[in-house]
């Protein structure tokens, strides 16, 4: 699966480390309710690397078992959130990687939405790219684009 690329990352007080070799599968901001509560945030944005792409150096990371099969991983030491860990059907087992653990998060570029209708509705991203029901290969598109009502107005 490698292509040669690498990249690395890891969390806020360098305790978990982590490099992947070769392209991600995807880059996609995902608006689950899970993702938002794991992070703190209004939206998630998440590379996704089969298991074989990936090793982790430092300190072990922390899993939580969100759900059957599905852990989040973060830093024992400064609580970092870097992983949703899971099965990826043909891919085998995969990490997704919080994008802003990376070193370079820059060359990590979205190309859709996830789990659209789980958005908060006052929040949107103003871009082009299309929007799923849920994840990003399991559907087409609802949209493509930001939606202009249920925004705040200015």
């Amino acid at each position: 699966m490698s292509n040669g690329i690498k990249m690395t990352g890891g969390c806020m007080c360098g305790a978990v480390r982590y490099e992947t070799t070769g392209t991600s599968f995807g880059v996609n901001h995902c608006h689950c309710h899970s993702c938002r509560k794991h992070n703190g945030a209004v939206v998630v944005t998440l590379a996704g690397f089969a298991a074989d792409q990936v090793t982790f150096s430092g300190d072990d990371r922390k899993i939580y078992e969100s759900s059957p099969g599905v852990g989040r991983a973060f830093c024992g030491n400064c609580g970092t959130p870097l992983t949703w860990e899971g099965d990826g059907g043909e891919l085998g087992p995969i990490f997704e990687f919080h994008i802003s653990t990376f070193d370079n998060p820059d060359d990590l570029v979205p190309t859709a939405h996830a789990f659209e209708p789980e958005r908060i509705p006052w929040f949107d991203v103003a871009d082009n790219l299309p929007r799923y029901q849920g994840f990003v290969d399991d559907s087409t598109p609802l949209r493509h684009g930001p939606v202009s009502e249920g925004l705040p107005s200015g």
